[in-house]
């Protein structure tokens, strides 16, 4: 198997294209063994290896693609430029004899099968060479309609060779016509033998005398363009397109890989960061420690030796230590404050989805009176008929029973990954939202929600999974900071942060030191030394948000965290 991972595809059982009564897909071997062979390594190298998983009754199948190399995976279609060009140029060098080959029906129509793409960005770029996945399907399960091959076929990989046409089924090797040539070759018939009279090609037939056009052949087309202006007019006018101005870009395996690496890079950034500071860092005779450029490690400036310190005081955002949350202190209302502990646990609800006859659990916060946001996968399976939705948490007497008002998922299909739902209580104190104007790396944050792991010792999740609806299991909140932001597609961007993710983290808020939303936590990535958290951020909330009853209150302007000192009475909110 080849090392590099490049991506991978959720397709469905009728999605796979058979040459010789079997999936091409399974054939790849003795496709690359035809093509080394007929055409050479690097025509065998164009097409990535598949690792097929058939999947259940639960899950579709999918395939995993592997190519060789070890640099980045990029589509061929984001490309520019002189780079661009090349790549195509080089990719239509080596396909073009290996249409011609097709058409021989070499492989008892394997190599027809193989240029069947699911799609238009199915051609990748790796260390300089386009690498081919996705070959052998047809989407919308018409892996086995031949006649809808050539128009796909056409849309796909036929771009890069637009004057070769794709056969419905790739013919078997018949009689070739008179000048030697495979019908539908591209290859040029053979010079005449040397030595011997040339051709002499016959006089081509006269041309049949042109007829002049009536004036009433025109008023088809002049109909024609009437009804496609006023049509056009139509879509254009607002709130007549039904459908979206462009399609998601979808999130590849590929990209989170890549994002997981920029975090590794991130984090060792952060190790040399605190190594420094550790190595300048000063003990006072009163046991404050003091790093380089005169802050403690939650970010504050000291008071004199032998001088009592404020009781509040504000930290930097970036602090090499966060503050506890219960000793950082958030608005609540006009003039009122709150710890930031008390406003997660007054916003945060434990979100439980049932269908199928399974039970999901996950996460969510208060995003308006009434409105709860979690993730789309968190409520999936629930959006059937006879499934249930319900939303528990320290600020509802019990739970509620909780209706969807708007999704968009999956993740990997669309790029987004968000649901809201509605509940009757309006009483839930909504998370302000911010949008940070400049990068949140380094940043202090801390994750809330209900994770799985915890909640297997959790007394409370105990007795209300008994039936105790008055039981509130226990809010779990971990701190960290922002190690890096990625953008997985055009309308998919990433907080990748160090507070501790577990299943059932799905849905929670993730927000910054002044109790402002910044990310939603979507997905955990294992490491061999850790797992690394996802937070869909609060600017792609907002794009989803749009349309909808939710008007979150928002707030730009830079943290500045409010901290209880030590020895100060704390603040819980109550």
């Amino acid at each position: 198997m080849s090392k590099q991972f490049l991506t991978k595809t959720r397709v469905t059982a009728e999605d796979f294209v058979e040459a010789g009564g079997r999936p091409v897909l399974e054939r790849y071997d003795e496709l690359v063994d035809l093509l080394a062979a007929r055409l050479g390594p690097e025509a065998a190298e164009l097409f990535a290896e598949p690792l097929i998983s058939r999947g259940n009754d639960q899950a579709p199948p999918t395939i995993s693609w592997y190519g060789p190399g070890g640099g980045e995976a990029r589509a061929l279609d984001r490309l520019e430029g002189a780079e661009r060009a090349l790549i195509q140029r080089y990719l239509s060098d080596h396909l073009r004899p290996l249409r011609a080959l097709a058409d021989t029906g070499a492989g008892d129509g394997l190599l027809a099968g193989a240029l069947s793409l699911y799609g238009e960005g199915d051609v990748l770029v790796v260390d300089g060479l386009p690498v081919i996945v996705n070959w052998g399907l047809m989407p919308g399960g018409k892996g086995a309609a031949a006649t809808a091959r050539p128009d796909h076929y056409a849309a796909t990989i036929g771009r890069y060779l637009p004057a070769a046409p794709m056969a419905a089924s790739a013919p078997p090797a018949a009689a070739a016509p008179p000048d030697g040539r495979a019908q539908g070759s591209d290859v040029p018939p053979p010079p005449p033998p040397t030595g011997g009279a040339p051709t002499v090609p016959a006089d081509p037939p006269a041309p049949a005398p042109r007829r002049g056009i009536s004036p009433l052949a025109w008023v088809p087309l002049l109909v024609l363009l009437l009804l496609a202006g006023g049509t056009l007019a139509w879509l254009l006018m607002p709130g007549t397109r039904l459908f979206n101005a462009a399609a998601p870009v979808a999130v590849t395996e590929a990209r989170i890989l890549g994002a997981a690496r920029a975090e590794n890079e991130a984090l060792q950034a952060r190790r040399t960061r605190l190594q420094q500071a550790l190595a300048g860092a000063q003990c006072r005779a009163d046991g404050e420690l003091i790093l380089p450029g005169g802050l403690t490690p939650e970010g504050l400036t000291p008071p004199e030796l032998g001088t009592a310190p404020e009781a509040r005081a504000e930290a930097e955002p970036d602090a090499m230590l966060p503050s506890r949350s219960n000793r950082v202190v958030v608005p609540d209302g006009a003039d009122g404050e709150v710890s930031l502990l008390a406003r997660l646990e007054a916003s945060t609800v434990m979100v439980l989805s049932s269908g199928n006859g399974e039970l999901a659990l996950g996460s969510g916060f208060s995003i308006a009176p009434g409105l709860i946001v979690t993730n789309y996968h968190v409520i999936e399976q629930a959006l059937g008929t006879g499934s249930e939705i319900f939303v528990a948490g320290a600020g509802l007497s019990a739970p509620q029973a909780a209706t969807v008002v708007k999704r968009a998922g999956p993740l990997l299909d669309t790029g987004a990954d968000f649901a809201l739902l509605q509940i009757a209580d309006e009483g839930l104190p909504p998370l302000p939202v911010h949008v940070p104007e400049t990068s949140l790396k380094l940043a202090n944050v801390v994750a809330a929600g209900f994770p799985g792991d915890v909640l297997e010792t959790d007394a409370g999740f105990a007795a209300l999974s008994r039936g105790d609806v008055a039981a509130v299991p226990e809010l779990t909140v971990t701190d960290g900071i922002v190690n890096t932001e990625q953008q997985l597609s055009d309308q998919t961007h990433v907080l990748m942060h160090s507070a501790a993710l577990s299943s059932g983290n799905s849905g929670g808020p993730l927000v910054d030191m002044c109790g402002r939303l910044v990310g939603v936590n979507s997905f955990v990535r294992k490491g061999p030394m850790q797992n690394r958290g996802f937070a869909l951020t609060s600017a792609d909330l907002l794009a989803f948000l749009d349309g909808t009853a939710a008007a979150p209150v928002l707030d730009a302007t830079p943290c500045r965290p409010v901290v209880v000192r030590p020895g100060a009475a704390s603040t819980d909110g109550q």
